[in-house]
């Protein structure tokens, strides 16, 4: 039994490393076109010796960063792809991808495709037969936006990696998890969740989530270059397996950092922006404090995340997927990465860019 665990375990892994690396090279040159000039560190107050002491590091202790830069009052002072990585190559968003479904959320309720973030889920979901449904029956949007549903979840055990990357019958097999505690009272981070919520985007707007993304979203912001992987009803991936460029990203980060307007046009509701980056639950992540928004980091009480002070919010994903929004430094750092002890980014980020910047 040991050795078929082993097996299955080896077979996940493969399978998850196939789709970081599916879309490497898949990329046009279609976000060669900045919106903003690219300008020396020092014209915007960076120290660019701090950021060569950087690439120093990373170069001296072999860690896997693919790109990194960094956006700063309308222009870019920094923009660094480690070989073989460009600015046309896609990267695998991992859990960056929430920050998009957040943004997907809150424009599926202001454009009316859904009523309300209190709405019952369950009945988007009628065709599964799921168990202890009137115990279920209580959870909402608002409890996937906030990772409050009750539903038991691991995040990183056998079951959620089979459930993603093999059985891919994502919405059937988390609905089914047991109740563990009320709708709302605990936060317990579940990727399952934002799954839910791509398909309720999905069935609210009769279009594929990414349709909806490239109308209301991508098409704005001009990025046309993007792939998301389904499960096995064709739903796309919620939380995960979106495929962006750094460029697309950062594009994406600018938008947050002006309130949701991009090139003087709103493309989220300022609220709802305000409200994504507002505390909406405490609760613990890994042993640790944290302020969590609508599926974006706030707050995260372990040393490698003192960046996160003030008014800063983090989109962050697995393997080192940064988006890093700085209001009061009119900043947005992207970083894409492919680094296994994913820390090394958040030390990155603390140590020699925020020095570097501020």
């Amino acid at each position: 039994m040991k050795k078929i665990t082993l097996i299955i375990i080896l077979i996940v892994t493969l399978i998850f490393t196939a789709c970081d690396k599916m879309y490497e090279e898949s990329g046009s040159d279609v976000e060669s076109e900045w919106p903003w000039e690219t300008v020396s560190p020092e014209s915007q107050g960076i120290a660019s010796e701090d950021l060569d002491s950087m690439v120093e590091h990373i170069d001296s202790t072999h860690i896997a960063i693919h790109s990194i830069i960094i956006y700063k009052n309308g222009t870019i002072p920094y923009e660094k792809y480690f070989e073989p990585f460009t600015k046309n190559v896609l990267h695998n968003l991992k859990s960056t991808s929430k920050g998009v479904i957040s943004a997907l959320t809150g424009i599926a309720l202001y454009e009316g495709y859904i009523d309300s973030l209190d709405e019952k889920i369950l009945p988007y979901f009628s065709e599964f037969d799921i168990e202890d449904s009137t115990e279920k029956a209580d959870i909402t949007l608002r409890h996937l936006l906030t990772m409050t549903a009750g539903l038991k979840w691991n995040e990183n055990d056998l079951n959620s990696m089979y459930t993603f990357f093999v059985n891919k019958r994502i919405a059937k097999r988390v609905l089914n998890q047991p109740l563990v505690s009320d709708p709302g009272t605990s936060f317990n981070y579940n990727t399952g969740l934002t799954h839910l919520l791509s398909v309720i985007i999905s069935k609210a707007s009769e279009m594929s989530t990414l349709e909806f993304a490239d109308s209301f979203l991508f098409q704005p912001l001009n990025i046309q270059n993007a792939h998301w992987d389904t499960d096995r009803y064709g739903f796309h991936i919620g939380g995960s397996e979106l495929f962006l460029t750094p460029r697309a990203m950062m594009k994406f980060g600018v938008m947050y950092l002006y309130n949701g307007k991009y090139q003087d046009q709103q493309i989220i509701p300022e609220e709802w922006v305000m409200d994504s980056k507002s505390t909406q639950k405490e609760g613990l992540f890994h042993g640790a404090s944290i302020e969590y928004g609508y599926l974006w980091w706030l707050d995260i009480g372990n040393p490698l995340f003192t960046y996160l002070n003030g008014n800063r919010y983090l989109a962050m994903g697995a393997r080192g997927q940064r988006i890093l929004i700085c209001p009061e430094l009119d900043a947005v750092v992207v970083i894409t990465a492919d680094q296994g002890n994913e820390s090394q980014c958040d030390m990155i980020i603390r140590d020699f860019i925020l020095p570097a910047i501020q």
